[in-house]
């Protein structure tokens, strides 16, 4: 009888603290991990953001999927995510679509695609941009 009122309370007192002690991801954190060549800590601290919709882990997190960096290389992992990105006005995200489309790098090669995303980097001041539109004549599709 006394261990069943111990245990009661305990198992409330863990099972509170795991409802407000959320694990705390922070973007800066995976920065200093990402710039440290610590890849998948970088990963860890970014996938959480990036669930909850923050546009830049999002992007981040696709270009380690794209190249296979703290993760397992998925071309479509890195797209989705990407384009979760640049659907949220990630000019960075909108920039390599624009090249990943061009080069075809695990999607079907699509310059009318990479146009699209191209031209909204553009519109986002994002450098290099211009020149990447002007180098493959992206008007003409």
């Amino acid at each position: 009888m006394k261990f069943k009122k111990i245990l009661i309370p305990t198992t409330l007192l863990i099972c509170t603290l795991g409802i407000t002690s959320p694990v705390s991801a922070n973007f800066d954190d995976g920065w200093i991990a990402y710039t440290n060549g610590d890849f998948r800590a970088a990963a860890k601290q970014w996938r959480p953001l990036a669930e909850k919709g923050d546009a830049k882990s999002q992007t981040n997190l696709g270009i380690l999927y794209f190249n296979g960096k703290g993760v397992l290389k998925d071309f479509s992992q890195s797209v989705k995510l990407l384009k979760m990105a640049g659907d949220q006005g990630e000019a960075e995200a909108q920039f390599i679509l624009g090249k990943i489309y061009i080069e075809g790098d695990g999607v079907a090669k699509s310059f009318k695609t990479a146009k699209y995303w191209i031209n909204l980097a553009f519109e986002n001041e994002f450098d290099g941009a211009e020149a990447l539109w002007n180098d493959y004549k992206l008007w003409k599709y």
